[in-house]
């Protein structure tokens, strides 16, 4: 494996169709606005053929110069016009290998190839941007092959090698690294049907990408609206404010509005971006794919996985559903891979057996003690207590209506007070806790890099503990908080004996 290979040739396209995605909402809002292309002046012709031609020459010459060699230990992938830059990735550094078509691949009918490591940035260690699917899926299948080569403890060592704090704690992960039987056989398999895809949608309430959405369409679109309001819209808005802030019910119905369209909003893009939604076994690593714009493909070792996350929000946990997520090693440290967005609670132990058989579906049977409720309610009913004074002292009559939060508050933090507990039984640990959405937390000793117990000083007058862990090449901590002493102890204690 030493010849050297290039892009598909529509690479040299990229430059030219990126610059155009960039500035499309700019020609949009142009058009829009009614100019006509014939009345621009014969300078603007010849300044826009000219960045064309440019642009073209341009990835003409950084296809020429990409190009990417297979050798019996390694890839190396070299690129740049003005600048040369040479990329050298071991296969025993290679974690995962994903196949995905963004909208420009898609349209041209070409693949995207990522190439994972630990320990490395948000992006991908390798990125081959061009390549046909026939082309894609028979490279992943030789670097996943090469890889496969690379032993557990040497993928400790790399990730040690980003966090020097942590040395003898991955060192020791390796060591003790559980025995894990993943079966090769491709029976392991299911697809998202329409009616699973609709009611996933539906019940989705992820009002997170709603916002991301909406602000990444006014940040390019302020021109548009202006366009598409009527004249004076903004002026008749201010002037009947008054009169709309003492209509109770409009208030409400407006708000009530608001809600339902981030709801039927939040559906339609979880439908875009789910469907399709299939994992497979491919020997013995798992495929998941997904996507009607962007298309991806993840596959990964599923000796890698360092935890699974259970995420309920208020109407899953009401229909007995969830999602699976898992936190894989991989270049970025804060990346969840979707293993089920929809699935019946009582069919949990059924998937994490055939796709993550090490992890398995405990309880968390240990709650928060009695004590610890006051330490869930105090900060928010006095947050609460200090914005509905601000609300009531500026709008009199009006603000006395945020003295329904008190209800809706308290009633939260009655729920996060609930939810709260730990877990341990064979060698995991589980961890369960709520923001909004209730989640659960499933880890292994090998895979606990930090441990930390925690408390104030009013915590420690009432015996409380707020425990947090750290998987494997993750950066993220979970946490929960103000549990007994007598249930954080032995938990420590197993943590700590386990390291000697």
């Amino acid at each position: 494996m030493s010849d050297r290979r290039k892009l598909h040739p529509v690479y040299m396209l990229f430059a030219l169709l990126q610059t155009v995605k960039g500035f499309l909402p700019v020609i949009i809002i142009t058009l829009l606005r009614g100019t006509k292309l014939s009345q621009l002046n014969p300078y603007w012709y010849m300044g826009i053929g000219v960045v064309i031609l440019l642009l073209l020459v341009y990835g003409y010459y950084d296809w020429r110069r990409f190009s990417y060699v297979l050798e019996h230990d390694r890839i190396v992938i070299q690129k740049g016009v003005l600048f040369r830059d040479e990329k050298t990735i071991y296969f025993s550094r290679i974690h995962s290998v994903n196949v995905e078509q963004p909208l420009i691949q898609r349209l041209l009918g070409v693949a995207q190839l990522n190439i994972e490591t630990p320990g490395g940035s948000k992006k991908a260690e390798g990125v081959l941007s061009a390549l046909s699917a026939k082309d894609a899926e028979k490279l992943r299948t030789q670097l996943l092959g090469s890889s496969g080569k690379a032993s557990v403890a040497e993928t400790a060592q790399v990730v040690d090698a980003s966090a020097e704090s942590a040395t003898p704690l991955v060192q020791e992960t390796a060591e003790v690294k559980p025995a894990v039987d993943v079966p090769e056989e491709e029976g392991a398999h299911y697809r998202l049907k329409g009616g699973q895809l609709l009611m996933a949608g539906l019940t989705s309430m992820n009002f997170g990408l709603v916002v991301a959405f909406v602000a990444g369409l006014i940040s390019f679109a302020d021109d548009f609206i202006r366009f598409i309001v009527p004249d004076h819209f903004y002026e008749n808005i201010a002037q009947e404010s008054k009169s709309l802030m003492a209509d109770y019910l409009s208030l409400i119905l407006v708000a009530a509005g608001a809600l339902l369209l981030a709801w039927l909003l939040s559906s339609v893009l979880f439908l875009v971006k789910f469907a399709g939604f299939e994992v497979r076994m491919e020997g013995k690593r798992v495929a998941v794919s997904y996507g009607l714009l962007d298309k991806k493909t993840h596959v990964f070792d599923p000796r890698k996985v360092q935890a699974v996350i259970i995420e309920e929000n208020l109407l899953q946990q009401m229909a007995g559903y969830a999602k699976i997520k898992l936190q894989v090693i991989s270049s970025d440290k804060n990346e969840r891979l979707v293993l089920h967005p929809f699935i019946a609670l009582g069919s949990l132990q059924e998937v994490l057996g055939s796709y993550v058989p090490h992890l398995k579906v405990q309880k968390a049977d240990t709650p928060a003690p009695k004590r610890a409720l006051l330490y869930y309610m105090r900060g928010e009913l006095i947050i609460t207590a200090i914005l509905s004074a601000v609300l009531i002292y500026f709008f009199k009559g009006l603000g006395m209506l945020s003295l329904i939060l008190f209800p809706i508050i308290a009633y939260w933090c009655w729920t996060r007070y609930k939810t709260a507990g730990i877990g341990l039984e064979n060698g995991q640990l589980t961890l369960r806790k709520r923001y909004l959405s209730r989640i659960t937390y499933y880890i292994r000793r090998p895979q606990i890099v930090v441990m930390n117990v925690r408390r104030t000083r009013w915590q420690q007058r009432k015996r409380l503990y707020s425990l947090s862990v750290n998987a494997l090449g993750s950066e993220t901590e979970y946490s929960v908080s103000c549990l007994d002493q007598a249930a954080v102890e032995p938990v420590w204690e197993w943590y700590s004996r386990d390291r000697k």
